[in-house]
């Protein structure tokens, strides 16, 4: 974590000064850094989450990872800063149904005796700022987003979003109640063989970037800018998934989007590849 530390002071970050600036520093990292990705699901890696596994699968390898990851990372960093910083666990809603119940992890943060949370593994629906309790709205390549106390019948704190007609939709909720970190491991296991769950039939990898956000699955490359434009990339072979992974992030993940793909279509990719 020390060589991933001294790059964040190159980038600005000061050490011993604990501000929504210099946490956001981090989270702009973490998202040019970390890609969200769901390869080991499909792969079955079953590894238990611990600072040795993530610094090796994150930080040497290069590799990214579903929130229970990336979050814990957050968390790790973090810490080891200084900051104030527990581990939060809420449940998602998508498109008003609530996802598998308390499968999402992210960072509770306090500043100044401000709540906050800082979030680097939402996929490609990334602040890349702390969200303060009740606080400001803030914008980043993938939208508007607030933090409010509201009700909802998976707790009383909310991550919403603003839709395109401009009103706010949940994305998640939680309650501020620290976690112990074997919770994460409850999620993996709860991610990789819940009947519901979202992450373990197809692969899906997301980032955000200072000027867009990117989504890839099977059929398809989404991508979309700051300033409104749009484009899609329908794949017609598998082949030109891969390729298109390749194009984009780093050997190791390539090699497990592979695996992936010589796991769901047998020989199919084999003859071809």
């Amino acid at each position: 974590m020390e060589k991933f530390i001294k790059e964040l002071t190159e980038l600005g970050l000061q050490q011993g000064l604990h501000t929504p600036e210099q946490a956001a520093i981090v989270l702009c990292k973490f998202a040019e850094t970390f890609p969200f990705e769901n390869l080991d699901v499909l792969n079955q890696i079953e590894a238990e989450i611990t600072p040795e596994f993530l610094q090796e699968k994150l930080l040497q390898s290069s590799r990214g990872g579903l929130c229970y990851e990336i979050n814990s990372l957050l968390y790790l960093i973090l810490k080891q800063l200084k900051f104030n910083v527990s581990i939060g666990i809420g449940t998602v809603n998508k498109e008003g149904n609530w996802a598998t119940d308390r499968t999402h992890a992210m960072v509770l943060l306090t500043m100044n005796d401000k709540k906050y949370i800082a979030d680097g593994g939402y996929g490609n629906r990334l602040a890349l700022y702390p969200l303060e309790l009740d606080g400001s709205i803030v914008t980043s390549p993938a939208g508007s987003f607030r933090l409010r106390t509201v009700k909802t019948e998976k707790g009383s704190i909310a991550l919403e979003m603003q839709n395109q007609r401009g009103d706010w939709d949940v994305h998640y909720a939680f309650d501020w109640n620290p976690e112990p970190w074997q919770e994460l491991n409850r999620i993996k296991q709860d991610i990789h063989h819940h009947a519901n769950s979202g992450f373990n039939k197809k692969p899906l990898i997301a980032s955000v970037f200072r000027n867009g956000t990117q989504s890839i699955n099977e059929e398809r490359l989404s991508r979309k800018w700051s300033d409104g434009r749009e484009e899609e990339m329908v794949f017609q072979t598998k082949d030109d998934f891969f390729k298109t992974i390749r194009s984009f992030y780093t050997a190791s993940l390539t090699n497990e989007a592979e695996k992936v793909l010589k796991k769901l279509y047998h020989d199919e990719w084999n003859t071809k590849n």
